[in-house]
């Protein structure tokens, strides 16, 4: 099994994202992550989509994305050619002040910044490498992750 992320420029209409999201669930494929916003060309939506499964089912996905009538261009964005991040937003016990030091010091080393603070816990925030903020998730684990939430994959090319 690989992992593919690809981004699609699409017309923004109502349905889109359905018809898309049938298209995946008629192959057999679950969407891993799906981030969608408006982009730089009006009436234009970008799609950032990643899923997993063999070469082949892949390519078949891409060449039926590319066919759907609202999708005008779709990009296999290759890790070594992209800038690829998610954003995780985590709230953590820190039940006292060596807890409270460690998970001050360990965000830092990660690069994450306290979004808020409580006396029995602190909201940090990462924006990073899904790789990266999985090792960072791990870490926080050991203090007691209240609530974590994550937006998604989204990435750009580099050409």
């Amino acid at each position: 099994m690989q992992t593919r992320v690809i981004s699609l420029l699409v017309e923004d209409n109502p349905g889109v994202l359905t018809r898309m999201s049938g298209m995946f669930t008629m192959r057999g494929i679950n969407i891993s992550s799906l981030t969608v916003s408006p982009c730089e060309k009006e009436g234009l939506s970008r799609m950032t989509v990643t899923i997993e499964g063999s070469e082949s089912e892949l390519e078949n996905v891409r060449k039926q994305l590319s066919n759907l009538i609202e999708v005008i261009k779709v990009v296999d964005l290759k890790e070594n050619e992209s800038i690829i991040r998610d954003l995780c937003l985590m709230k953590v016990h820190t039940k006292n002040v060596e807890a409270r030091t460690e998970v001050m010091q360990l965000a830092e080393s990660y690069g994450a910044k306290i979004a808020d603070a409580s006396l029995d816990s602190m909201i940090l925030e990462l924006a990073d490498e899904p790789e990266r903020i999985e090792r960072f998730i791990e870490l926080m684990k050991h203090f007691g992750i209240k609530q974590l939430f994550r937006t998604g994959i989204t990435a750009i090319g580099r050409d």
